[in-house]
């Protein structure tokens, strides 16, 4: 919610004039693009990319975005925006330097190049498109377009027909709780040999007579609770793949 409240005043600071000009391709000009979404209703793709030193990011831009096949897609379906982090700063206008830092904080970038995908008129994020040596234009084509799809249930619906859609809205919820339980249980083992490391601590420092029972009892409860989560953890991971299976087989339908 605060990467859409922020994108929303940097539109809201624009002339509506500026609005009414589609913006070139991969323009630096958030403001503008953002207000042409607005006022066209196409997504917005952000490449948050650094231009001039990034290997993936100059192998987007000579394999798939000067590509016709992308070009020709994306000139009526998105508006494309580049967030820049060259070694050459002057290729990036000195007012926009600050502005493209709080938005790679925003999204939590962490690499290049990262694709951020956002609803149409600019609005929430839903994908981020991901690349890799066997990317191509076309392949960058399907995997956007079929993100719009899903983040569309009307269109979803068309595209898979009713059962399907439903089934397919319920995989993915079911991909990402289990996602969210697995990164739950890692933070809970971590926090577990945390307290247990310093507790180990003070009894050294304060009670070595104690050290070494409370340390066998540490490694007691610890490999009991690893135990558990290794059996839980495999159950969940069949699971998982099944659903990504299931997932997939129906991605290609919407690709077709």
């Amino acid at each position: 919610m605060k990467k859409v409240l922020f994108l929303l005043l940097l539109c809201a600071a624009l002339p509506a004039a500026r609005a009414t000009e589609a913006p070139a391709p991969f323009t630096q000009d958030v403001d503008a693009a953002l207000a042409y979404a607005k006022e066209s209703g196409l997504p917005v793709l952000l490449d948050f990319s650094g231009s001039d030193w990034c290997g993936w990011c100059k192998r987007m831009q000579t394999e798939v975005f000067v590509k016709e096949t992308w070009k020709t897609w994306a000139a009526t379906s998105l508006v494309t925006v580049l967030l820049d982090f060259p070694s050459d700063e002057t290729l990036v206008p000195e007012a926009w330097r600050p502005r493209n830092r709080m938005l790679a904080a925003a999204y939590g970038v962490e690499a290049f190049p990262t694709f951020v995908l956002l609803a149409p008129g600019g609005g929430e994020e839903i994908a981020r498109p991901e690349t890799g040596p066997a990317t191509t234009a076309e392949s960058f084509v399907r995997d956007v377009r079929v993100a719009l799809v899903e983040a569309d249930p009307a269109a979803l619906d068309a595209a898979l027909g009713p059962e399907d859609a439903k089934t397919f809205a319920s995989l993915k919820a079911r991909v990402k709780q289990i996602e969210e339980e697995g990164a739950a249980t890692a933070a809970a083992a971590n926090a577990e040999i945390a307290e247990w490391e310093k507790k180990l601590e003070e009894a050294k420092a304060n009670a070595p007579d104690t050290f070494e029972a409370l340390r066998a009892q540490a490694l007691s409860e610890l490999t009991a609770k690893r135990r558990d989560r290794v059996a839980r953890n495999r159950a969940l991971a069949a699971e998982y793949a099944e659903a990504l299976e299931r997932l997939s087989a129906l991605r290609e339908k919407l690709a077709r």
